[in-house]
């Protein structure tokens, strides 16, 4: 069973890894094996699955199997709010009260539960933070009063990629209490001064992409990925090739039998700031060698030390 861990100042104790569920509403999967994909996790112990709000598919899926495995009270849903204007750094600013409205943020908090068939989420998340939003919108009121009613138990930010330092005034300021970002082996920028900071102000920290988008589990090099996969675009031919000779250089010097994923999710859970590793999983298989790798523990301080030369991509 995969330890839990107090999750920040929601008074929730969640797992250490977290069900991503992106892989799970790729077309191409069967709804079935998606939904054993989901129950095995929750039998495996895992309690945190992270959803983005507007994937209905998925919510469907989640909650048809939290009602059959009578999981309502075990498992915390940790939601991303949607935005009502799509957006993407660099861009102009696009104000709060447009992006995240408060009574859209209330509408899809409540449609979600429904959904889902629970009384509350664990977490309900702003993704793509902007540290000006933290003083715009009516966003944080709208949120802290479905705290307030049980609705939500925690209120957190989701980062862009590799923008850690957009968080750290909303984390000084007790307004959140998590924060989502990217850590892996690659980029482990957030340990410099995001992650202590959470540490001091008591936010818990869900670190996402910690095999860098698949890449640190690949067996080989792929040559593209499905029409659908919006991973073919992000792995251009040039980064694609130079992300798996990384990766297997990786491999080679983890030594002692490891392989590059199991060390890239050691290492991500290896800071003391992290609570849990949203991971998303495919397969029940997918979940039980997760976890197998999980259960080594975190990596030791020479290991740790071995793998800043790993990181690129800050």
């Amino acid at each position: 069973m995969i330890a839990h861990r107090p999750f920040g100042r929601t008074g929730l104790s969640v797992s250490a890894c977290t069900l991503g569920t992106s892989a799970l509403a790729a077309p191409t999967l069967d709804r079935r094996a998606a939904g054993r994909t989901i129950a095995r996790a929750i039998d495996c112990g895992i309690n945190s699955i992270e959803l983005d709000a507007r994937d209905g598919r998925t919510a469907d899926l989640l909650g048809e199997t939290i009602a059959r495995q009578n999981a309502g009270n075990r498992v915390h849903i940790l939601a991303r709010v949607t935005a009502r204007v799509p957006f993407e750094l660099p861009s102009p600013h696009v104000p709060a009260y447009q992006a995240y409205p408060g009574r859209h943020i209330r509408a899809e908090t409540e449609a979600l539960l429904r959904t889902l068939g629970v009384e509350r989420l664990g977490l309900q998340q702003i993704h793509a933070w902007c540290p000006e939003w933290l003083h715009e919108g009516d966003w944080l009121e709208t949120l802290r009063r479905l705290r307030e009613e049980g609705k939500i138990a925690g209120i957190g930010i989701s980062l862009w990629d590799h923008d850690i330092d957009a968080a750290a005034e909303a984390v000084a300021s007790g307004a959140i209490d998590t924060v989502q970002l990217m850590y892996n082996v690659f980029d482990p920028s957030a340990a410099t001064a995001l992650l202590p900071l959470c540490q001091r102000h008591g936010v818990g920290v869900i670190a996402r992409a910690p095999l860098y988008f698949g890449a640190l589990g690949w067996a080989g090099q792929p040559t593209g990925f499905a029409s659908n996969d919006w991973r073919g675009a992000y792995f251009y031919p040039a980064h694609r090739q130079e992300t798996y000779a990384r990766a297997q250089r990786l491999a080679h010097e983890a030594g002692d039998g490891s392989t590059a994923r199991e060390t890239a999710l050691r290492f991500a859970l290896s800071h003391p700031a992290v609570t849990t590793v949203a991971l998303g999983m495919r397969s029940p298989e997918q979940v039980e060698a997760n976890l197998a790798a999980l259960e080594h523990g975190p990596l030791l301080a020479a290991q740790l030390q071995s793998l800043t030369a790993h990181a690129w991509l800050c």
